[in-house]
């Protein structure tokens, strides 16, 4: 706490109407109180209650130097101690009036500090209820776009997924359609496979009749010569009959063979169809 009064120059003309013991007491009452105290930055700034005690003090003050005044005169004068004793009655009853205005403002005061408390709590509880439904709102808004944000990246994640499946299907459409041409081609190719193959079947069965009736024709003329020189043998020719089990299992065997080795077919003649 300042040990000295330092007040705004505003109060100067109500100041210099102060000694400094007054000065002194009304700095220490305002910054002493009971209820709300000033601090001393606020002292030595401008605020209602520093100007109301201010002025209070010097009417106080000068109230005192008057009627110190009068008791002067009252003392010199012939009716003095009846003036004195009127004056006395008067200072008791001022002091008496001063202290039920004092009162008055004491309660004046704590009834208008009640009612300011009680409208600044509910100003706070309006502005808390307020901020509070402001909040909700804001939270719901919030909500709402962030519900509005996940749709659209939804939508836009659905689009982009059914124009990739659009693009994967148009390459499926072609993929399938040269298979498609694809296949027609070898079903056809197939097709004309086939009919060549039985062509060549059908060849195939006449070459064989052909070389087996060359056989046959080639064993006729054998079989004569054979009759009139039996000492004649031709090992590429099928026996008629086998003497060795030997040679039977060998022509068997050839006989298997030619229908796949051209070579056996060319160099052995058969008796039966290959």
């Amino acid at each position: 706490m300042s040990s000295q009064p330092n007040f705004n120059e505003h109060y100067k003309n109500l100041l210099d109407q102060l000694p400094p013991s007054m000065k002194k007491d009304v700095w220490l009452r305002l910054t002493n109180r009971k209820n709300r105290p000033l601090s001393e930055e606020q002292v030595r700034g401008i605020h209602p209650d520093i100007e109301e005690l201010l002025t209070r003090e010097v009417n106080r003050y000068f109230n005192k130097k008057n009627r110190q005044k009068i008791k002067i005169e009252a003392n010199t004068s012939s009716d003095g101690s009846s003036t004195l004793s009127r004056l006395d009655g008067f200072e008791k009853q001022l002091e008496e009036r001063e202290l039920c205005v004092q009162q008055r403002e004491n309660n004046i005061k704590k009834t208008i500090d009640a009612q300011v408390a009680e409208e600044r709590k509910r100003l706070k509880d309006e502005y808390d209820a307020l901020k509070s439904r402001l909040e909700s709102e804001y939270n719901n808004c919030m909500l709402e776009e962030q519900q509005k944000s996940s749709s659209a990246d939804l939508e836009r994640q659905y689009k982009s997924c059914i124009s990739t499946l659009d693009k994967a299907n148009a390459v499926k459409d072609k993929e399938i359609g040269r298979l498609s041409a694809s296949l027609s081609r070898y079903k056809n190719e197939i097709k004309d496979l086939k009919h060549v193959l039985s062509s060549v079947k059908k060849t195939i069965k006449t070459l064989d009749d052909i070389i087996y009736s060359k056989d046959q024709t080639i064993i006729a003329y054998y079989d004569g010569i054979c009759s009139i020189n039996p000492d004649c043998i031709d090992n590429t020719i099928e026996p008629t009959i086998f003497y060795e089990k030997e040679a039977k299992v060998l022509w068997t065997r050839w006989h298997d063979d030619a229908k796949d080795d051209l070579n056996i077919r060319k160099k052995y003649t058969f008796r039966t169809l290959v």
